[in-house]
């Protein structure tokens, strides 16, 4: 009896300690759950970059308004910290950001814009999620990368999604020559590829290719080169100081196409005051429009709208949509372990600002919001898809000389 006594004292008292044990090795939780924002607050990529960090910004205080985000492991709502860093336009500074994003703040996921994608690598290596918006480059995706998604459109997308809209032309009015202004930068020359296999999908003749380098000065080759061969469409994708150069000297040498698509440069407000009335009807696409009527955006405009004096901008409405996804994730994951947060976000099905959002197996989204828009009357106003759409596209494009 004694030798009982002694045998189940003894295993309280190891029983005891395990537990006390335990308790000392478990990790407390986290004051807040920490999240970087890579964007750029300065420098040429700037405007997007504050589109951005507002969106983030207003989501997190969303999510905090009820305590956070629920962490199962924890058994609480933990509040989202997004910590922004500026990468100034930078690719390389974007790699330095991320480094000491993880090294000194521990995030468990990052969160940014364009240039983001040149710390892939230290994401991969770390294992930390990366969730990018104003990024459409599909050749990273392409690179079998595991911790990278994309809710937005891709450039694939972008080629689709404007052919789709150039078929609403009535037959009698459509027309069927494109003229290709290829900028020789990465992202361009990829648009462009994908542009130059859709055409012909469609039944458009590819009249002129013209290439030139990013920054240049005197467009007047490739304009005139459009202009003497009769296009009716141009596609292109410039950099914001091209595009509006571009515009300028098409005036000046009455390049009049019917329609005239400029990717990325026209995306923000800086197009309509830099150009003014010039900078009309050009059609754009940036992933998102403050129209398009899904659950949220009525109420992300409002905040908005306070805070800026005007509705949510193109890449506000992504920015926001990337936090409902990494919190709806971090609660379906139960903890803040990385590899199981990205595997959570790789499950996503849900509805967001941008609409429904579920991924493919390379991070891409199987059906983005396909928002297209025209400059009108100094506005971006939203022509596609037609359930949402504000207004009619305006084709034929008026003549220089009627503007």
């Amino acid at each position: 009896m004694r030798t009982k006594l002694l045998f189940y004292s003894i295993l309280w008292i190891v029983l005891m300690q395990v537990l006390a044990w335990g308790a000392i090795a478990a990790s407390p939780a986290p004051q807040t759950i920490t999240v970087g924002a890579i964007v750029s607050l300065s420098g040429f990529d700037s405007n997007l970059g504050n589109q951005a960090k507002a969106g983030y910004e207003i989501a997190a205080e969303d999510v905090n308004r009820s305590g956070g985000v629920f962490v199962k492991e924890y058994g609480k709502k933990i509040p989202l910290e997004v910590i922004v860093q500026d990468m100034e336009s930078s690719p390389t500074k974007a790699e330095s950001r991320m480094e000491w994003l993880y090294t000194s703040k521990k995030v468990i996921a990052y969160l940014g814009t364009t240039f983001i994608t040149a710390g892939t690598g230290i994401a991969e290596k770390n294992k930390i999620p990366i969730i990018v918006i104003a990024s459409p480059r599909q050749i990273h995706h392409d690179r079998g990368l595991k911790y990278y998604f994309s809710p937005v459109v891709k450039t694939p997308d972008y080629a689709r999604i404007i052919f789709d809209l150039l078929e609403t032309i009535p037959a009698e009015k459509r027309q069927k020559t494109v003229t290709i202004f290829d900028e020789q930068m990465d992202y361009s020359v990829e648009q462009m590829e994908y542009f130059k296999k859709e055409a012909p999908r469609r039944g458009y003749k590819i009249v002129a290719d013209e290439k030139y380098a990013p920054l240049s000065r005197d467009f007047s080759p490739m304009i005139m080169a459009a202009k003497n061969a009769g296009a009716e469409v141009i596609l292109s994708s410039p950099l914001a100081p091209d595009g509006l150069l571009i515009m300028r000297q098409m005036k000046e040498l009455d390049c009049n196409p019917k329609a005239f698509v400029v990717i990325r440069a026209s995306e923000d407000l800086s197009w309509g005051k830099a150009l003014g009335p010039m900078g009309d009807y050009v059609i754009t696409m940036g992933g998102w429009h403050h129209c398009v009527n899904y659950p949220g955006v009525d109420k992300l405009n409002a905040v908005y709208q306070s805070k800026f004096g005007r509705p949510a901008d193109v890449h506000t409405g992504p920015a926001y949509a990337s936090i409902q996804i990494l919190a709806a994730a971090i609660e379906k994951a139960g903890t803040l372990d990385t590899t199981k947060l990205r595997d959570a976000i790789s499950a996503t099905d849900m509805m967001t600002v941008v609409g429904k959002v579920k991924f493919r197996p390379d991070g891409t989204p199987i059906d983005p919001c396909p928002a297209v828009i025209q400059w009108l009357n100094g506005s971006q106003k939203l022509v596609w898809p037609k359930e949402f759409r504000e207004t009619t596209l305006v084709y034929p494009v008026p003549p220089w000389k009627d503007r």
